[in-house]
Order: C-alpha cells, then structure tokens, then sequence
C-alpha cells in the first residue's frame, strides 16, 4: 500500500503523475491500485489521453513502473508518502459510514482487532527495501496486460 501510493495512489505525489503529466502532459490524471481480494487480486494502471498521444503515454507508464520496480523507491519518496498516510488516516474513519467499511475489511480479511490501533506504527515501520523487496514479489512489468478504450490508429 505504501509503495503503491509512490507509484501512482498518491494523486499529485505520485511517479507516474509526475512522469507522465507533469512532465510530458500526456494526461490529466494517472493511477495505479491494487484491488485487495480473498486470493490475489489485480494490479492496475488507469489513465484518459487523447488517441494521438496513446502510445506514448503507455510507454512512459510502462518504463515508469518498470524503473520503479527495478529500483524501488528514494527515501525522499518513502518518507513523504508515509507522512501523508499517516496524516490523512484519521479522516478515513471520521464517520460511522467509514468506521463500518473497516469492519467489514477487518471481518472479511480476519485481521487482528487490533488492525486501526496498529495501522500507523506499521506504516511508520516501512522501509525502502521493504517496498521494494514487495514490488518485485507484486508486480511483473512484463506480465501487463493492455486495454485501450476508443479508437485507435
């Protein structure tokens, strides 16, 4: 979660932001997830770009994660995505509606009780080779599949 929100689930913070906005205004936005599931769930890259700029906006993706995988992450970057998870986490359960989203995921992962006491020491306690030791494990560039929505040339 940790090295994801490096990748691309940090919004604005994120590599692929950086590489493929900021820098190339190939998009308005680009992310990446991973959908938690019983056994393991997909690992997906989005983003909207106009036709023409297509392929090259998924070759910049493509090259972004695959850096980012062979490399793993700075410290810079490790140090300023956990200060922003740990600052936002109080907000993620600020309501009842929020609160009971948790329960459900602590009942349907069996996590500990214990799991929003223990959230914030454990992602203070993440290192870089930790991430990335878990990207490798993860996520194989090599192993992407591609859907392109709208027309092609």
């Amino acid at each position: 979660m940790v090295g994801n929100y490096i990748l691309g689930g940090g919004g604005f913070d994120s590599r692929l932001m950086k590489e493929v906005r900021d820098q190339r205004g190939l998009t308005y936005g680009v992310s990446s997830e991973f959908e938690p599931l019983q056994q393991a769930g997909p690992f997906t890259i989005s983003l909207s770009t106009r036709n023409e700029q297509a392929a090259q906006a998924l070759q910049v993706v493509r090259q972004t994660l695959q850096h980012y995988v062979q490399d793993g992450p700075t410290a810079a970057e490790l140090e300023q995505a956990k200060a922003n998870i740990i600052g936002s986490f109080p907000l993620r359960f600020d309501s009842n509606r929020k609160l009971l989203s948790y329960l459900a995921l602590i009942g349907q992962y069996q996590l500990p009780l214990t799991y929003l006491d223990d959230y914030v020491r454990q992602v203070k306690s993440v290192t870089v080779q930790q991430v990335h030791e878990a990207r490798q494990r993860r996520v194989n560039p090599a192993a992407l599949h591609t859907v392109v929505v709208g027309a092609t040339q």
